[in-house]
Order: C-alpha cells, then structure tokens, then sequence
C-alpha cells in the first residue's frame, strides 16, 4: 500500500477504535440497547467506510479504483474486526450478558467461547463486508467516474 491509501484508512481506523470502546463502555454502563446499536462497527465496515473510500478514490483519480477499493475494504474490515475479537474473549471471561454475546455464556466450552464465535463472527462479517462494500463503493467509483470525466471534458 501507498502513502495515499494509508492516508484514506488512517482516520476510518481511529473512528472504529473509538466506536468499539464507547459501545462496550455504553454498555457497561447499562445503556439501553437502543443507544449501543448507535455505534455499531458493521455500519461501519459494511457500509460507511466503503462508501467513504469509494468517494475518496473517486475524486482522487488513483489508477486501478476498483483493485484499490477492494485492497482498502479487505484491510480496514480484516483490522476492525481484529479489534472486536478480544471483546468477545473479554465478555467470556467476565460474563457480560449482552445479547450480541448470547453465545457466550459461562458453560459454554473454551473452544466455542475464544474461537468459534469470535472467528466465526469476524469470518462473516469479513466476507460480507468485502463483498457488499466493494460492490457498493464500485458503483460510487464508476458513477463519480463519469461525472468527473464529463467535468474534466468540459
């Protein structure tokens, strides 16, 4: 990866951390679940961050849009959900009751609780995240694309 696509996926990754910690401690602190599903790292990595890099790649004119697109979904996807996986080891451990983490409870076995589920998960959401954000933002790059190459024509 460049500079420039290192720039694109700094800011996305610092705002993942941040919304990770604010639901867990959300929800620590016994917020409705109502307000915890505000911050909520699916929205981001399946849907916002793609579409914030697409239109970032877009207006930018990097060459090959589409392989960058698909590079920047995969990296950012892969990293965030490398944070969320000790947070499920985490809920485990000291038994939060929290229905994202129904699967987890205390009798569960040690296999299931800090593999299965939490690679399971993150297995899921990796490929569901790669396969609509780079769909969706691939549709951004091309529709800016055209707007862009009428501008520059003009």
């Amino acid at each position: 990866m460049n500079s420039g696509s290192k720039d694109i996926l700094r800011w996305p990754l610092v705002v993942a951390a941040i919304v990770i910690v604010v639901r867990v401690i959300l929800e620590r602190a016994g917020a409705p679940e109502n307000v915890t599903n505000l911050f909520s790292a699916v929205a981001l990595h399946l849907l916002i961050v793609p579409l914030y890099f697409a239109i970032r790649i877009g207006i930018s004119g990097m060459p090959r849009p589409y392989l960058m697109q698909l590079k920047l979904v995969t990296l950012f996807v892969v990293l965030t959900r490398a944070m969320i996986i000790p947070i499920y080891w985490l809920a485990h451990i000291l038994d939060w009751q929290q229905q994202r983490f129904g699967g987890l409870a205390p009798g569960v076995s040690p296999f299931i609780a800090y593999f299965a589920i939490p690679f399971g998960t993150a297995g899921f959401w990796i490929v569901a995240s790669i396969v609509v954000g780079t769909a969706l933002g691939s549709v951004v790059i091309a529709l800016m694309s055209r707007v862009y190459k009428s501008q520059r024509q003009s």
